[in-house]
């Protein structure tokens, strides 16, 4: 996929709870390239998710009958979320301000 032609479109992150079946939420934003790194972000909620290659690979153009569904987003990426595992300390992570709860 063309990511420069992705630049100021609207995205849909789904992120889907690994702890918790059928538990899925969308969220509308913008993929921003700074200096060579691409990030979705969500003014909304002040997110700023940095996205490897693996993760944009997988970026899909948005089909007409899922338009609704994904907040009329143009393109969307499938991610998911879990709990940091107890034995991990956070050095390894990064703050991206998302919360589940939010």
């Amino acid at each position: 996929m063309n990511l420069e032609a992705t630049e100021g479109k609207s995205i849909a992150m789904i992120v889907w709870n690994t702890e918790k079946e059928d538990d899925v939420h969308v969220y509308l934003g913008k993929l921003q390239n700074t200096n060579g790194e691409y990030v979705f972000i969500n003014a909304e909620k002040g997110w700023r998710v940095s996205l490897d290659e693996e993760q944009l690979s997988r970026l899909q153009p948005v089909t007409d009958d899922l338009k609704e569904m994904l907040l009329n987003a143009d393109y969307a990426l499938s991610m998911s979320m879990g709990n940091l595992p107890e034995t991990d300390g956070n050095a390894d992570y990064e703050t991206t301000g998302m919360n589940w709860n939010n």
